[in-house]
């Protein structure tokens, strides 16, 4: 892969593999993926020959630690084929050479070194289900299990007699037509039925589903042993405010949430804390551990991987240290919405909790390298991202284009994608919806205060780029002249003011355009169906502009805007 011609800095956000910037692990840190260990670093090492060098002394969130989800992903495939080609072959010249003793060493060794070695840490892909090519290393299903053939192979008894290859795979076919055509009589078949059910039984596949989910409950079992002893206090996050998972009060400061946590629930039930999460075990419970301590005895903790090891081997609690915890740590202090994994400021805390569950994304894209927290939200990624069909989310109907399921939407009031919280009624648009709560529920709009310099905002875009740009360093500079944006989106559309590029064609009039909006906009000029339309002397026009003008020049009595 090559690097990118954007401009990149230097920085929290770069992957050491491939320079792109968002959110990393680190290269060196012991991990663990679906139950099995993996260490980046050592994986590079292993299999490619590769070292990346770094600061040993940065800590575990150092600038140049770092590697993308993508990344992992690539190192995955490139290990778990290093050992499909090792095993075949090895198998490949016991076939060649059935007489040679050190095909057989080695047949034994894969049998009983090799391939255990490789059940133990690598099994990610052995595990997981693999037959669907989109899902990826970690969420496939997997029919047809290719170590099983290997290990079969590599512990036969070879024959004393040397055979030809040619010859050996002739002699397989027929005897497995042998099998499948057996006489017809009742009795044969009821054995070759109950001999298939139980090679049907034997298949790998409800084993790995049952290994995968035996380790997410493990992982939601340590969650809850952590919760019992300790002071992570839960939450729920269904709009901008935090809610208690016990009585369901909003608060909108950590500092009245914790205290409302010590206060009003000393004592709970902790399945109580996790009835609103997916009862696949798939989802992470979100926990404040600003105030982390151990309730039996008070000492205190960084993270919940200190304290839990703590729970295990201080007072004997039921906790896996192979499996992480399920939990989402958040650390909600006077600086409030900093991950309390790399310490990247967000504007608010709906952003950090979409920044922070990056760092538990476990479930990869192979077409497009997104990754996602659970196993569903990938199969919707699958199912609307990756589809030459556009698809109603409300409906599930499908459109050959986006204009075709816009319109769908517009004229289908429950395809709306917003909905008001005090009467459930849907809108269409953001600003319909907080025009119907101030006028029919008494709601005003809300406004936005920087945490860092008070300053009052009354729409969310200008608060976040406000925010972005002045408090934080994650932003893009222009290479020709030094503007700061607080988007990559806007950097390139900015940038064509510098090249002159214009990139996009219409395909009727071969008119080019810098932005592609401007061409979507100019596309309208060779469509029937006009958009916009002056009601007092019937003219209809394809462009907002020209209506726009239209008015200002006939009607501007009428113009307010």
């Amino acid at each position: 892969m090559e690097p990118k011609t954007i401009e990149w800095r230097p920085g929290p956000a770069v992957c050491r593999c491939c320079l792109a910037e968002g959110c990393y692990k680190d290269i060196s840190t012991e991990y663990f993926w679906m139950g099995k260990r993996e260490v980046y670093a050592e994986m590079l090492s292993e299999t490619l020959d590769l070292s990346i060098a770094y600061s040993t002394s940065g800590g575990p969130n150092s600038n140049s630690r770092l590697i993308c989800e993508q990344c992992i992903s690539k190192l995955r495939d490139a290990t778990e084929f290093k050992r499909q080609v090792q095993e075949c072959e090895r198998t490949f010249i016991q076939w060649l050479d059935p007489g040679n003793s050190v095909a057989d060493a080695t047949a034994t060794e894969v049998k009983l070194e090799q391939v255990k070695k490789e059940k133990n840490h690598n099994s990610d892909e052995d595990d997981d289900f693999n037959d669907q090519p989109d899902f990826g290393d970690d969420d496939g299903y997997d029919d047809l299990d290719d170590d099983v053939p290997l290990t079969k192979y590599a512990s036969k008894t070879p024959k004393k007699e040397p055979v030809d290859l040619q010859d050996l795979l002739d002699n397989v076919k027929p005897t497995t037509k042998r099998k499948s055509t057996t006489t017809k009589d009742k009795s044969t078949a009821k054995k070759a039925k109950v001999s298939k059910e139980k090679a049907t039984s034997s298949k790998p596949k409800p084993e790995k589903k049952k290994k995968e989910m035996d380790w997410l409950t493990v992982a939601r079992r340590n969650a809850k042993v952590v919760l019992k002893y300790s002071t992570a206090y839960p939450f729920k996050l269904p709009s901008h405010s935090m809610v208690c998972v016990y009585c369901c009060e909003q608060y909108d400061d950590p500092k009245y949430y914790r205290q409302h946590m010590r206060e009003e629930h000393r004592t709970f039930n902790v399945h109580t804390a996790f009835a609103h999460l997916n009862n696949t075990c798939s989802e992470y419970i979100k926990v404040d551990c600003t105030d982390l301590a151990c309730r039996i005895c008070s000492d205190t903790f960084d993270n919940l991987e200190l304290l839990s090891a703590h729970l295990k081997h201080a007072h004997d609690k039921d906790v896996d240290p192979k499996v992480e915890v399920g939990m989402q740590m958040f650390r909600l202090g006077p600086e409030r919405w900093v991950c309390a994994l790399c310490d990247v400021k967000l504007p608010s805390l709906r952003e950090l909790s979409r920044h922070t569950s990056c760092h538990y994304h476990k479930y990869t894209c192979e077409t497009c390298g997104k990754s996602y927290i659970n196993k569903e939200n990938l199969q919707r990624h699958l199912l609307y991202g990756h589809t030459q069909f556009k698809i109603c989310i409300k409906c599930k109907l499908s459109f050959p284009s986006c204009e075709e399921r816009r319109q769908h939407v517009l004229q289908s009031p429950r395809c709306w994608p917003l909905s008001c919280s005090c009467c459930s009624e849907r809108f269409v648009s953001r600003k319909l919806k907080l025009e119907h709560m101030a006028q029919v529920h008494g709601k005003a709009p809300k406004t936005y205060t920087c945490p860092e310099c008070n300053a009052t905002f009354d729409k969310w875009n200008t608060y976040r780029s406000h925010f972005v740009l002045s408090h934080t360093g994650d932003t893009y500079a222009c290479s020709f002249c030094g503007l700061k944006f607080d988007k990559k989106r806007s950097l390139l559309e900015h940038r064509v003011t510098h090249t002159k590029e214009k990139l996009f064609s219409c395909q009727v009039c071969s008119k080019s355009f810098s932005r592609k909006k401007n061409l979507a906009q100019h596309s309208w000029i060779h469509r029937e169906h006009k958009r916009f339309e002056c009601t007092l002397c019937n003219k209809q026009f394809n462009q907002r502009v020209s209506w726009k003008t239209h008015m200002k020049s006939y009607h501007p009595e009428l113009v307010n805007f």
